[in-house]
């Protein structure tokens, strides 16, 4: 399995990104330290890949056209990150992109370490659940994460990737996401993307996470398996015009966000995490109804926090806080 972004590759195409116009050849030259002979063979490479690149009237190499795939080396391209995705896995199809990671959290590889592909046959979800996915049409990611703090609990971080996938949907797509605690995101009541938090030691020095990440992205609704069609959908499915979207977009906004997140739970601030996470799963004021340690508690939640937990309003009028990570199959009544 390819371990990169190239770095040539990442470096060459993260120019061409803010410069849709195009890039005169000589300023490629200046900026990479690369010669005339070089910049031919990464165009060259590119386009074995499926990159066009054009030369216009002014002699200007212009970003034509790319490949919706998500190469590690275009994925790269221009994603900002500092500690994410600083290695690369990518492989056209997996039997899970979470048990590639748990293989390299058992080698040692680095926090942020991502997988990626196109297409996964025996993806999972939580619980005995599948997640189902048609190939080149989803984004389908699993990333290896240090907890920091060494406390944090499972639950936070998937408050902070569910986040980041709402807001990328929100912002790229257009789209009205909401989460549905505690890992599932909806467009219009329909399912379009799941998080995997999973956490073991496996073996290694302390516990880490590997948080598995699916999105429905260019699926059309007969492609989905007819028994979910009612309950999933795509961002394609749900957008005005049914255009394609571009995955490699979309999962560079994912990244950048969790990696501000992240940031933030490692410093211990978590204001503004838990405001965009309200924005997203509106759960105050809403009747609720979970389990505890096997019990059925049911009331209306009167806030949320992602430290301290649910604060509910019991039948008899007595407010209780539960820890989210205590928690499960939450629904609301």
């Amino acid at each position: 399995m390819p371990k990169t972004p190239d770095a040539d590759l990442t470096a060459f195409l993260s120019i061409f990104r803010p410069n849709p116009q195009g890039v005169r050849p000589e300023t490629l030259s200046e900026r990479l330290g690369f010669g005339a002979e070089k910049l031919a063979a990464i165009r060259a490479r590119l386009g074995e890949d499926g990159f066009q690149i054009d030369v216009d009237a002014e002699g200007r190499w212009v970003l034509a056209e790319a490949p919706d795939r998500l190469l590690p080396y275009w994925v790269c391209a221009g994603l900002r990150c500092d500690r994410l995705a600083g290695l690369v896995f990518y492989q056209e199809e997996v039997t899970s992109t979470q048990d590639i990671a748990f293989e390299l959290m058992v080698e040692g590889r680095p926090h942020g370490t991502l997988v990626i592909a196109e297409h996964q046959t025996a993806g999972r979800g939580r619980g005995t659940r599948q997640w189902h996915t048609v190939p080149r049409k989803a984004v389908i990611f699993s990333l290896l994460l240090d907890l920091e703090p060494p406390d944090t609990f499972a639950s936070v971080l998937t408050i902070a990737m569910a986040t980041s996938v709402a807001r990328a949907i929100q912002d790229v797509a257009g789209l009205p996401a909401r989460i549905k605690f505690p890992n599932d995101i909806v467009v219009r009541g329909r399912k379009v993307a799941g998080i995997l938090l999973e956490v073991k030691d496996y073996g290694v020095p302390k516990p880490r996470a590997v948080a598995g990440v699916g999105v429905n992205i260019n699926q059309l609704r007969d492609e989905f398996p007819e028994e979910l069609r009612e309950s999933a959908t795509s961002l394609r499915e749900e957008s005005r015009d049914k255009a394609p979207l571009r995955r490699a977009r979309i999962l560079r906004y994912v990244l950048r966000e969790l990696e501000r997140w992240l940031d933030c739970i490692k410093q211990g601030q978590y204001a503004d995490l838990e405001n965009a996470w309200n924005r997203f799963s509106a759960m105050e004021g809403k009747d609720v109804a979970f389990l505890k340690g096997g019990e059925e508690i049911t009331g209306r939640i009167v806030d949320a926090r992602i430290r301290e937990g649910l604060l509910v309003r019991l039948p008899g009028g007595r407010e209780e806080r539960f820890r989210l990570e205590h928690l499960t199959d939450l629904r609301f009544l």
